[in-house]
């Protein structure tokens, strides 16, 4: 019987393991990567008493992870400071596409390098100082947006598992 058991163990582990894979293949093929923060925080973990697998984000990793997945509610303001650096990150501010009437885009900055996370302690030339006070604005115009809007649920821990089990069971 013991046997049968540490079988069954294997088993849900080589399970959580392909749902892993599978969670963040997802995570790539539907572009949710900046910092591959999230892509990091996906985990599986099989407890042996249960015969279960759990399934999730670390969000020591990424706290925001559960955002993305069930989505959001409008009403209350997410933290700036995160939607400051995936900007930078992204360096959204140096690509002459986001230009328009209201644009922070200006093409005396755009060749202006600037970390995507900042040392408080850093000092930075006047450009560089105006780069970051123009991310500092966009990731306040986003968060606002995002404060009065409803962010909807990309479910890609759970397509993960419904996509291992059915090609394991086919």
């Amino acid at each position: 019987m013991h046997s049968a058991k540490a079988e069954v163990v294997h088993a849900l582990n080589n399970l959580a393991n392909k749902i892993e894979t599978t969670a963040v293949k997802i995570v790539d093929s539907r572009k949710m990567v900046a910092w591959g923060k999230l892509r990091r925080s996906l985990k599986t973990k099989v407890d042996p008493e249960r015969l279960a697998i759990d399934v999730f984000a670390d969000d020591r990793i990424a706290p925001y992870a559960q955002y993305v997945h069930e989505g959001r509610k409008p009403g209350k303001m997410p933290p700036v400071s995160m939607i400051e650096e995936w900007a930078r990150k992204k360096r959204l501010l140096s690509n002459p596409d986001y230009q328009g009437k209201r644009s922070l885009y200006s093409e005396d900055l755009a060749k202006t390098r600037l970390s995507a996370r900042i040392n408080p302690y850093a000092k930075l030339s006047k450009k560089q100082q105006r780069l970051a006070d123009r991310y500092h604005s966009l990731a306040w115009k986003i968060a606002y947006k995002m404060k009065h809007r409803e962010i909807k649920p990309r479910r890609f821990l759970l397509d993960a598992i419904l996509a291992t089990l059915k090609k394991e069971l086919s």
